[in-house]
């Protein structure tokens, strides 16, 4: 799973010392009872993920590998641990990572001079390991983030195993779980990483971690009866891109060109549902469609979109006090001044939604994601506190996508339920006027078109062109799609790339993905 290229630089620096080490650190033992069903390396030769099954009750569970230390071992690691930060503290280093691991590195060799601990020992190497795991990663949370395959991280108490959500095999128990201490101060070090307080004064915390992923994290038991507990939502260092939506099955090669078209011809769009249904993801993917000189504001409580596009305002609210708060609505309103092609907004629940809607109103393309099951859902939040949007502006709003998470055989999957149409209200009875464009059909896993598009036909006027050119144009692009995705073309880098050649060369970017090599950056 692991490669060197994709490891931290201190594992990296670990796996070298390694290599002049010829015995294997990771011992693992399977008891009788229970089979390995998949495994993979996150740090290889140190950290390891086993995916097992009771034979007996075929409950599956997530196990940690790790090496292990002696009674006697762990202690003389806490003792070299406390002498390292004691040392430390007392030396002046620079901000560089790996001015800090050198300092790390001289320190520690200083110390097994003292211990006279031989650096090439198998003892050295695991005190190495976990010398480098807590100083510079997460401590015993390390292979839970960085693995990839996982989504969420969840730990509901004292002495109570951590869950994890995980893409292939579901939810999880796992072979870890704190004591009363090891939990209160792992959740203090998450809060502190994440730039934040938590004590029992201050017990309930969001935040972001330096990776990016979400933390809800609780301490003490006033307010979690079994004890202090963390959530965290993994955060992809790469986001999905259109082509992966096609590979998942969220969306369809003819979904995804008709949304292509949308969106260069600066059309609104929401895409809405629960919670966990991938709206923040699909809303990202879609995002690389904008073309390339097109200015971009994107505004949310936590950084998520991810776009490789250089004229991008990416905005973040601030938390505060004494007046500093900084949330969606004042980041929404600097924004309209900033004269942007694209608004982005990562989740509307606020007073925001009524300034969203009238840079709609105003000609200004702008998207958001809203926690609704379906469009009258949407209608009634959106309509009702907090947000209070008429619903005459509610007509601006070009197309909804309708997402939701669908669970087969305890795998999660993400699927576009349906796409619709908003074209206007019925001067009767001020219904709005939707149209039904594309549906899911579960049986099939796959998606059907139900009505003719008449955005698209809008398109066709705005651009002076016949409704049969803009389908030509719509097949060219799913065309483009679907070969992007026969030759193997997924990092968001290369698909935006190609997608910005298409604006400006579209016969020449049809050539470069026909010669395209998957082995190419």
């Amino acid at each position: 799973m692991a490669t060197e290229l994709t490891l931290p630089i201190h594992y990296r620096v670990l796996m070298e010392l390694h290599k002049k080490f010829e015995k294997p650190i990771l011992e693992v033992e399977v008891p009788e009872n229970e089979e390995v069903i998949d495994e993979y390396w996150i740090v290889p030769e140190f950290l390891k993920v086993q995916i097992r099954k009771n034979v007996e009750t075929l409950q599956r569970t997530y196990h940690v590998l790790e090496p292990k230390l002696a009674e006697d071992e762990y202690e003389l690691m806490t003792i070299l641990y406390n002498d390292l930060k004691r040392l430390l503290v007392l030396k002046e280093h620079g901000g560089d990572v790996h001015a800090k691991i050198q300092l790390l590195t001289e320190t520690l060799d200083q110390l097994m001079d003292e211990y006279a601990i031989k650096i090439r020992s198998e003892f050295a190497l695991k005190i190495i390991y976990y010398l480098l795991r807590d100083f510079f990663g997460f401590g015993p949370l390390e292979c839970f983030m960085l693995d990839p395959n996982l989504e969420d991280i969840s730990c509901d108490g004292y002495d109570i195993p951590i869950y994890v959500f995980h893409r292939r095999h579901g939810s999880l128990k796992t072979n870890v779980k704190f004591s009363k201490e090891q939990l209160d101060s792992l959740v203090l070090l998450l809060c502190q990483k994440s730039g934040k307080h938590i004590s029992y004064a201050n017990p309930l915390v969001d935040a972001t971690l330096p990776d990016g992923s979400r933390l809800q994290a609780t301490y003490g038991t006033e307010v979690t009866t079994r004890g202090s507990s963390f959530t965290i939502r993994k955060f992809r260092a790469e986001p999905f891109t259109p082509i992966d939506l096609m590979r998942f099955g969220t969306m369809n090669s003819a979904l995804l060109a008709y949304f292509w078209l949308l969106v260069e011809n600066k059309m609104s769009f929401m895409v809405i549902g629960e919670t966990a249904a991938g709206k923040t993801t699909t809303m990202n993917a879609l995002m690389m469609f904008i073309p390339p000189e097109a200015k971009v504001v994107s505004i949310e409580d936590t950084r998520e979109i991810q776009l490789y596009h250089e004229n991008w305002i990416a905005g973040v609210t601030r938390m505060g006090i004494e007046g500093t708060e900084i949330d969606m609505y004042d980041l929404l309103r600097a924004a309209l001044r900033q004269r942007p092609d694209y608004i982005i907004v990562g989740e509307v629940r606020g007073r925001e939604a009524q300034t969203l809607f009238q840079a709609m109103s105003t000609g200004h393309a702008s998207y958001a994601t809203l926690h609704a099951g379906d469009i009258n859902q949407m209608v009634y939040r959106l309509e009702n506190e907090p947000l209070n949007v008429p619903r005459v502006m509610i007509q601006f709003l070009d197309a909804v996508i309708v997402q939701f998470m669908w669970v087969k055989k305890g795998i999660r999957k993400r699927r576009a339920k349906e796409v619709d149409e908003i074209f206007g209200i019925d001067p009767a009875n001020k219904n709005l006027l939707v149209n039904p464009l594309f549906r899911w059909d579960p049986v099939e896993d796959k998606f059907v078109q139900v009505g003719d598009s008449k955005k698209l036909e809008k398109i066709a006027q705005i651009m002076g062109m016949e409704p049969f050119e803009v389908l030509e144009e719509l097949k060219r692009r799913k065309e483009f799609l679907e070969l992007m995705d026969r030759k193997g073309i997924r990092h968001y880098k290369t698909v935006t790339r190609f997608i910005h050649e298409y604006y400006r060369r579209p016969e020449k970017a049809f050539e470069e993905v026909m010669n395209y090599e998957a082995t190419n950056p």
